[in-house]
């Protein structure tokens, strides 16, 4: 299953590196592939002190585990949508959190679901007949009966 994962799963899952998102995006059984945008990449490293913090590991551990969930991800330059993809993207999200429209452009450009833990989000885009989205728990009850 191809989706599209926003920043703050990928933050998650490095510093609760024993949670669920972790083990989803690790489990080989699931057969995922997660497409993130450059900028999430980017702002892992912005945020690398307090990720080491919060995730209460060593640094050379949180550097390994950063590793492994960043080797399951492939990361695309979001410059690369075209223009009117991001402007119907924002259409949708401007009044829910404009932060998000990079990622449904994404969604849109290649066709895939945004995985997404913010209920905010899903549930306003989905009250607007967008429903290309995927809740944590949803994704759990998907890959759980395959």
């Amino acid at each position: 299953m191809k989706l599209i994962i926003d920043t703050n799963l990928i933050f998650s899952s490095i510093s609760k590196s024993d949670g669920r998102i972790a083990e989803i995006i690790l489990n080989p059984n699931f057969h995922l592939q997660l497409t993130g945008c450059y900028f999430s990449y980017l702002e892992l490293f912005k945020y690398k002190e307090k990720l080491i913090k919060a995730s209460k590991l060593a640094e050379l551990e949180f550097l390994d585990v950063m590793y492994q969930m960043l080797k399951r991800i492939h990361f695309f330059n979001e410059g690369m949508i075209p223009k009117e993809v991001i402007n119907e993207a924002y259409k949708l999200t401007y009044d829910i959190d404009e932060k998000d429209t990079i990622f449904i452009a994404m969604g849109m450009h290649f066709e895939q679901k945004l995985w997404s833990g913010d209920k905010v989000l899903v549930e306003g885009l989905r009250k607007k007949g967008y429903n290309e989205l995927i809740l944590t728990h949803e994704l759990v009850a998907m890959l759980t009966e395959i």
